[in-house]
């Protein structure tokens, strides 16, 4: 079977090598893995001193186009969320449109038997006109098209063959929202390299001081805040901890923010995006970087933050030895979390994780086998469960072992490589189904 695999126009494909974004790195290693059985073509974006076409060593083919305009995209995205645009710009068909024609001429000259489009349905139209043959799946990501118009995304999907999600929890909010596609929705969740994280050998296992790690975006939506609002309080008790928070620091965009403000914990979050479109301008784009951090040194005691490392954006290659330095993994996420990478990838690693009752985590982890939940936005309660591991090293070192064998059992690449391949094997060529309405689609 011919798979083409279609980056997020925001995510370059290196055909070797680490990626960088959680998607990227779900794109290739679906990619390489479906390529021992399949033939198999991704489609990405051109980044600089990238050629335009090139074959990987697991023979995954990465064909790339220069017609991507990011930073025209990017200001009209955040230009038009400093308004609070409805619909948000990214999910009006003009969205990063010139990538999505780009790939489509590709496709249509390589005639692939199916296209999997990573989160932007939009592009699907275009690309089921250029392909009336292909069997199309769309991979979500998260829940953000259940909050978009019902009707517009009803269109769209009315021309797709299936949707694939990463956990459950995204899978009954497409169900709930669009119950008429709910046999074409199937979880197929997501993986780790279990040889790339292992756990440490166990005459490194005792950290010292013990310290506490946060690996993902420093967003409010990711409740970064609140883990260094429960440390300052932990510091009390554990004098000796030290909290290492590794990633890219920046606001998720306040249109994604607004999708989903009828939940309490989301809409707390709007003071770190400002009030009005000044105040959402001074926070959002003269302080982008610095607000948020600002507002988190503000709110702890001096000799906190000192005990904190921020250690920047990571390649993808380096996380295994920082997973391996650690005595547990916090995520305390107050967002709706689709699945959470990085718990899976801790979890591989051997760490017991301190996480969220948000969204899907509670797939991944055990309250009390492989870790604790809290809820969401409770700092207290997540500085007590903290203590509570870091006090009992016996307890924590069973729930990490108890989470490695979890993730050995879940988070296989293998298992989700073969619920996909059940996916595209059981659908029938799209000709048969959509070939005579392609012109009332709304793209």
């Amino acid at each position: 079977m011919r798979i083409a695999l279609v980056s997020q126009p925001r995510d370059p494909i290196a055909a070797s090598g680490s990626q960088w974004g959680s998607v990227a790195i779900v794109t290739w290693e679906l990619a390489r893995r479906l390529a021992r059985t399949h033939e198999v073509t991704v489609y990405a974006p051109r980044a600089p001193r990238q050629p335009d076409e090139e074959r990987g060593p697991d023979g995954v083919l990465v064909r790339r186009t220069p017609r991507v305009r990011r930073l025209i995209h990017k200001a009209l995205d955040l230009g038009t969320s400093l308004v609070n645009l409805q619909p948000p710009y990214f999910a009006l068909p003009m969205f990063f449109r010139e990538y999505g024609q780009a790939v489509a001429e590709m496709l249509a000259q390589d005639k692939p038997d199916v296209v999997h489009v990573h989160s932007w349905s939009h592009f699907i139209p275009v690309f089921r006109r250029a392909l009336p043959d292909a069997r199309i799946v769309l991979h979500s990501h998260d829940a953000l098209l259940t909050r978009l118009d019902r009707v517009k995304v009803e269109r769209r999907l009315a021309v797709t063959d299936a949707v694939v999600t990463c956990s459950d929890f995204i899978t009954r909010e497409w169900r709930s929202r669009y119950p008429a596609c709910a046999e074409r929705i199937h979880t197929i969740g997501n993986g780790v390299d279990l040889e790339h994280f292992t756990p440490a050998r166990l005459d490194d296992a005792s950290a010292s001081p013990p310290r506490i790690l946060y690996i993902g975006r420093i967003s409010p939506d990711k409740g970064v805040h609140i883990l260094v609002r429960a440390f300052d309080d932990l510091l009390e008790r554990r004098p000796d901890a030290e909290l290492i928070v590794a990633g890219p620091l920046g606001l998720l965009p306040y249109n994604q923010v607004a999708l989903c403000e009828t939940d309490p914990h989301v809409a707390a979050m709007r003071s770190f995006y400002g009030a009005g479109v000044l105040g959402r301008l001074r926070k959002q784009v003269l302080g982008a970087r610095d607000s948020y951090l600002e507002s988190m040194r503000a709110s702890v005691r001096p000799s906190t933050w000192e005990r904190i490392r921020f250690l920047g954006p990571l390649e993808h290659r380096e996380l295994p030895e920082h997973y391996r330095g650690a005595c547990l993994l916090a995520a305390p996420s107050v967002w709706q979390e689709p699945f959470g990478l990085p718990i899976a990838e801790g979890m591989a690693s051997g760490l017991p994780v301190v996480a969220t009752y948000a969204g899907g985590i509670p797939e991944l982890v055990e309250d009390g086998v492989t870790g604790r939940l809290v809820e969401r936005g409770d700092a207290l309660a997540l500085s007590r469960a903290l203590q509570e591991l870091l006090d009992d090293p016996a307890r924590a070192t069973r729930m990490g072992r108890a989470a490695r064998a979890r993730a050995e059992k879940l988070f296989g690449w293998e298992g989700v490589v073969q619920r996909l391949d059940a996916v595209y094997q059981q659908l029938t060529p799209a000709i048969r189904r959509y070939g005579h309405s392609l012109e009332r689609v709304d793209g």
